[in-house]
């Protein structure tokens, strides 16, 4: 573990750190599928000019969306979307690159991306997926988080195994470049 400037770094081995600091936030749900909360209907037409690119304004999305991943837990309150146009976070809803995700101070979430990183975000936490691009079929691409505030264990999926230079999460004081493939990363809110 190291500290730089109110920003606490933990790389550790993933057995080590779960058998001696049970963190019961930071838990990776046990069944990777997503758990849906409402039901949906059978088939939806969307016709081409009503599909959106960006966050949509319900937790229904067309099936072209740009999905970067999808919540898979979520508990307490917790958010997607900027301040002025956030909305509560469900199970099963789609996350798009460059959006917030915002946790309560009893709440937490957690988000599997399409390479298979799972982040879970423990309480009183802000984050923005500031870039993610993959490709499923070269398993190319890049990842960068901003954790502005709050605590969220990472276990990477492919584009880390792959290439770790282009995996990265930023703090308000520091850039944490990946070399491990479970971690937790803690900071305070800029000040």
């Amino acid at each position: 573990m190291c500290t730089s400037s109110g920003t606490t770094f933990s790389l550790t081995l993933a057995a080590a750190l779960w058998l001696t600091t049970p963190v019961a936030w930071a838990q990776t749900p046990t069944n990777p599928e997503p758990v849906a909360t409402t039901a949906t209907p059978a088939a939806t037409v969307t016709p081409p000019e009503a599909a959106t690119a960006g966050p949509p304004s319900s937790p229904t999305a067309p099936a072209n969306d740009k999905r970067i991943g999808t919540v898979k837990q979520v508990r307490g309150e917790s958010w997607l979307g900027q301040t002025d146009a956030r909305r509560p976070a469900a199970s099963g809803e789609g996350v798009f690159e460059t959006e917030r995700v915002s946790t309560g101070q009893r709440g937490g979430a957690t988000i599997t991306l399409k390479d298979g990183t799972v982040l879970t975000m423990g309480p009183n936490s802000t984050m923005d997926l500031s870039k993610f691009q993959y490709n499923a079929t070269t398993q190319e691409g890049n990842f960068a988080m901003n954790l502005l505030q709050g605590s969220v264990r990472v276990v990477t999926g492919l584009l880390a195994k792959i290439n770790p230079d282009l995996f990265k999460i930023s703090t308000p004081t520091s850039v944490v470049g990946v070399r491990g493939t479970d971690f937790i990363v803690e900071t305070e809110a800029a000040r």
